[in-house]
């Protein structure tokens, strides 16, 4: 098994291997061969004619890695996350196919500590394999998700949105806490209602809120007054609805129900 597992990880090596080598289609990859077409299916050809068809190389992989202990799924996923990063922001979108497809393959058989470095790892690569990272950062464990829901900057916000409308309350929470987040995920967090969450990202200037996000901010507002002075601060909340954000913080004042 040993051997057939060192036989894989040259074999994933030598595909994956990037020269940089730029022809009239694509980058050229490995020793002794071109990578023509990243697709899953299509041959590469490899030392001496050889051809390795991406198909065949994982289902090597999943060969090798049936049965085994989690280490030696967490030795290759080593292995290829130190690959990947190596070149990460010189990858064809092609290129980043295959290297999903390797991926998938090789998390099936690592355990929960192995996937959350993965997780940490991908979390500042702007260009990550974008299923990939997806998949993490929609993954139920927050050990797994947390970072990446936190910091990826591979994350587009129309994903977050996508993960926001269906995650958890501590999901949410981390999406909160991203240093920039954009109108798409305040959106789906407003939309979530869940003013603890709330609470979390409006007092952040660089969280931009939408014209009809502030309109939903304010009508929280009225449910749950500890939201009446964080919306107020935005420096961005439009003029026109201010003075509803004006009545709000009146009828919150010391003596105003009293005066009533």
């Amino acid at each position: 098994i040993t051997l057939r597992l060192r036989r894989a990880a040259v074999t994933v090596g030598k595909v994956f291997h990037l020269h940089n080598r730029a022809d009239d289609s694509c980058s050229r990859w490995g020793h002794g061969g071109d990578l023509r077409d990243g697709g899953v299916g299509h041959a590469i050809p490899g030392r001496a004619g050889a051809m390795i068809s991406t198909d065949s190389l994982i289902t090597e992989i999943k060969e090798v890695l049936d049965g085994t202990p989690p280490s030696r799924g967490e030795a290759m996923l080593h292995d290829m996350t130190e690959l990947f990063l190596k070149n990460a922001e010189r990858y064809s979108k092609e290129q980043l196919t295959v290297f999903d497809d390797v991926f998938h393959t090789i998390i099936e058989h690592v355990d929960r500590d192995a996937l959350s470095e993965l997780s940490r790892r991908l979390a500042a690569c702007p260009t990550p394999p974008p299923a990939l990272l997806r998949k993490l950062a929609a993954h139920p464990d927050l050990k797994i998700s947390g970072v990446l829901l936190k910091e990826a900057v591979g994350l587009g916000d129309d994903e977050i949105a996508v993960i926001a409308a269906a995650a958890s309350h501590i999901h949410l929470l981390a999406i909160a806490s991203r240093d920039s987040i954009g109108e798409l995920v305040t959106d789906a967090l407003i939309n979530r209602s869940d003013a603890e969450v709330m609470r979390k990202f409006v007092p952040n200037q660089r969280a931009r809120v939408s014209h009809i996000g502030f309109v939903k901010l304010i009508n929280a507002a009225k449910r749950d007054g500890s939201l009446t002075e964080i919306v107020a601060s935005r420096t961005d909340l439009p003029d026109e609805l201010k003075p509803f954000i004006g009545m709000l913080r009146q009828a919150g004042a010391p003596g105003a129900a009293a005066a009533g």
